[in-house]
């Protein structure tokens, strides 16, 4: 830190002194930045706001963003008062010195890290706006004068806000009369987008009538000009995307079905005759306003007048790409082509649904739409039919914010039964849209109405019914027979719903190893479970536990010696006698997602040929390489990595590169950087996969191996979260040791520039270089290096 420092003009290190000759200001500022990024990281917030304080407060905005919102939070969050006060001060010197020097922009730049005693000190001094004042700022000027305004009347409370308000809108009126030539209508424009923005922010309490009534009437007065393209043109462009936004709003908003369309239709015209940035700006919020109103209307006035949204829709077919799903198909050039009939039936489908009760259908439509800007005001409007639904049951429900209870406790069994029946259905509609929101709404609702360990059982029988007699005659269990059903695509709503009841997880996990180790699944029905689970459902627990022996090692580090109990394994090994029977075509199984835990190791048990897997120290090894790939943060550690003495886990991991799933790798490059990590945080581990590395045979894969470890060790870097192994170390504390055995493997091996050059060309680790040698330096070579073979039992 000292030397980054010491490159700063007017700074001068004197022994283990740092001397600040005078204030600091641009010059060297990004040296400063990185000096306080190293004092946060370090948790020396003290010092960090010492440096911070020795600079301008003129530059402290620009510090702040080079040191990044991330470590600034961290900063800003401390409760320490010898941080607090020292930062506040500072901050509010910085505030208040763009306050006097008109550097509106600066004032709300600082203004989320400001102290509440800052924001309204502020907000008190700050001049209010006069149509003198603004005739000397700029575009961009008058813009952030005027969000600073809003942002200091929301600070003073409601009612100040709504004082202020009628102020703007009579310097807005001034505008527009004091120059005949109509030149301030931009300027009028402007201003009055960002005024409608915060009157529909403002929420008076329910107890504060008479400020409701007011805002209303601010409503009513906040009216854009009639849009124009010179207008249009006129407007700044960081505050262009509100005018027409804004235009549009208040034209969707009106009384008048007709008058609305027609305005509608006058602003589809205009998108015609404006530059392409704010053409494809206005169609987009064109497109907002009538899919709210496709799906808002009531039945009667949307028949009156579909045909004249018709109309509007079939101008407004080309959209910018930018706004939509990637997945739509239809792209030409940069543009969504979107015929208007296929809105208008979509509108019809979803409206049909809602109006018929079949809300899960409705949800699927959602799900399926690709335009975002149709799916929005769907979902609102589904929202409101599913909390409908639940208050009839005798549930009280909020969307915004997450709130459930049970209003109402059924009498009889029969009751009860039907009451949680609605329940699981609101709660499958809500996970049919798709929406995070909506699965965090159904999320809420299972939690409360089904806490019990049964819970998942009763949903699943409720969801799939009876099992009936198969082929034979033999009635198959519930669960062999309910989870493939659960897992085909018409089910894939009911499958979330079971995963996220707090059991679920579990019950299906034991129900599919169930399933695969007594031979229950057909081909097909593997290739279902693999696709819908293998992603999502941890299978770790399921597998049967292995117990082993241990001894002690040199420093008294218990490494498993033999398996204790072989019954584990041998139920294990039983799925070898199924593999006869697992022949899955290409495709079938999508390996697209990362896997969960256990289900790498069951596909290497049933679709691979590893003579290892006789040797039951190496089934252990694939199952903690499993573990590790499937979790970067815990896994491994349960399954007892780092005490599998070499070459167990190594070979593994060699056999499972080698493995693949259509055509694609059984382990990633995430997978393998996950299991790197991992080996990576344990001292010995670490030394005996640097050993194995050093053996592979293949010259380019080997040093594709060491790139990858050394991408490890970048990332591992600086991770303060608890090891994995050991918990009370952090996860990099071996990183230091690691680096040095790494680099004189890198020697002995003679591959240094190799590898190099490899992580030169891989776009991955494109970035690798420069880290590593920055890590290289932190930690340079130690007396005690590693000798070549150390590490072998």
């Amino acid at each position: 830190m000292q030397s980054l420092l010491g490159q700063v003009t007017g700074v001068k290190i004197v022994g283990d002194r740092i001397v600040v000759l005078s204030r600091l200001g641009e010059k060297g500022l990004d040296h400063v930045a990185e000096a306080i990024v190293i004092l946060v990281d370090a948790d020396r917030l003290v010092a960090a706001c010492t440096v911070f304080r020795m600079c301008e407060p003129s530059v402290r905005l620009k510090l702040l963003k080079l040191c990044g919102s991330e470590r600034v939070n961290r900063w800003r969050s401390s409760d320490d008062p010898q941080v607090c006060k020292p930062l506040d001060r500072a901050l509010d010197a910085a505030a208040h010195e763009a306050l006097g020097s008109k550097k509106y922009g600066e004032v709300r730049g600082l203004w989320p890290w400001c102290s509440p005693a800052t924001r309204k000190g502020v907000a008190t001094l700050l001049p209010r706006l006069t149509v003198q004042m603004l005739s000397k700022l700029s575009g961009d000027e008058l813009v952030e004068a005027v969000r600073l305004t809003l942002e200091c009347g929301r600070e003073l409370g409601t009612a100040k806000c709504l004082v202020e308000i009628p102020l703007l809108l009579s310097v807005v009126d001034e505008l527009k009369t004091t120059n005949p030539l109509n030149t301030n209508l931009p300027r009028a424009a402007t201003m009055m987008s960002m005024i409608c923005l915060a009157v529909d922010e403002l929420s008076p309490g329910a107890d504060e009538g008479e400020l409701k009534e007011f805002a209303a009437k601010l409503k009513g007065m906040a009216r854009l000009p009639e849009l124009t393209r010179d207008l249009v043109n006129g407007c700044p462009d960081i505050v262009r995307d509100e005018v027409l936004r804004v235009a549009v709003v208040q034209a969707a908003a009106k009384e008048s079905p007709g008058v609305c369309v027609t305005h509608l239709l006058g602003l589809a015209a205009l998108s015609d005759q404006l530059g392409e940035s704010d053409a494809d700006r206005l169609r987009f919020h064109i497109m907002s306003a009538v899919s709210r109103l496709l799906v808002r209307w009531d039945e009667s006035v949307y028949q009156a007048h579909k045909g004249a949204l018709l109309v509007v829709l079939a101008t407004q077919d080309r959209i910018p790409r930018g706004r939509f799903l990637s997945s739509v198909v239809g792209k030409t050039g940069n543009t969504v082509e979107k015929p208007a009939d296929t809105l208008i039936q979509f509108a019809d489908d979803f409206r049909r649904a809602v109006d018929t009760d079949d809300l899960r259908t409705a949800a699927l439509l959602i799900r399926d739409w690709p335009y975002p800007e149709f799916g929005n005001p769907a979902r609102e409007r589904l929202s409101e039919a599913v909390i409908d639904k639940l208050a009839v049951a005798g549930y009280k429900a909020e969307l915004r914010p997450f709130s459930f209870m049970v209003l109402a406790e059924m009498s009889t069994d029969v009751e009860q039964e039907e009451q949680r029946s609605v329940a699981l259905q609101m709660a499958v509609v809500l996970a049919a849209t798709g929406d995070p929101e909506c699965s965090q709404f159904a999320g809420t609702i299972l939690s409360i109405v089904f806490p019990m360990p049964e819970d998942p059982q009763w949903a699943i029988q409720w969801i799939v019914g009876e099992p009936k007699p198969d082929i034979v005659g033999a009635i198959p269990t519930l669960m062999i027979n309910a989870l493939p059903l659960l897992c085909t695509a018409e089910l894939s709503p009911e499958l979330d719903v079971v995963l996220k009841m707090d059991e679920g997880q579990k019950l299906v996990a034991e129900a599919a190893m169930d399933g695969f180790l007594n031979g229950k699944w057909n081909n097909a029905n593997k290739a279902l479970l693999f696709n819908a689970l293998a992603h999502r459902v941890d299978l770790g627990p399921a597998l049967p536990a292995i117990k082993t022996t241990v001894r002690l090692e040199d420093g008294g580090k218990a490494r498993i010696e033999q398996v204790l109990d072989g019954r584990p394994l041998t139920a294990l090994k039983e799925l070898e006698g199924w593999r006869m029977f697992f022949n899955l075509s290409a495709g079938q199984v999508q390996h697209v997602h990362p896997w969960a835990r256990g289900w790498r190791f069951l596909w290497i048990m049933l679709a691979t040929k590893t003579a290892f897997l006789k040797e039951p120290m190496f089934m252990m090894g694939a199952i903690a390489i499993d573990a590790a790939a499937a979790d970067g943060l815990r896994g491994g550690a349960d399954e007892l990595l780092h005490r599998l003495k070499f070459p167990w886990a190594q070979e593994a991991l060699d056999a499972m590169l080698q493995i693949q799933v259509d055509d694609k790798p059984l382990l990633s490059d995430d997978d393998l950087q996950n299991v790197l990590r991992a080996m990576l945080s344990d001292e010995q581990l670490g030394r005996d996969m640097f050993i194995w590395m050093g053996q592979v045979d293949d010259p380019i894969r080997k040093v594709e191996l060491h790139a990858e470890a050394a991408q490890a060790l970048i990332s591992l870097a600086g991770d303060s979260s608890p090891c994995r192994f050991y918990p009370k170390r952090r996860a990099d504390h071996a990183v230091g040791e690691m680096v040095r055995m790494f680099e004189f493997r890198l020697r002995f091996l003679n591959i240094g520039k190799d590898v190099e050059t490899k992580m030169n060309k891989d776009a991955k680790t494109k970035a690798g270089k420069k880290a590593w040698r920055e890590i290289s330096s932190m930690f340079p070579p130690s007396r005690r290096e590693m000798e070549p073979g150390l590490g072998q039992d």
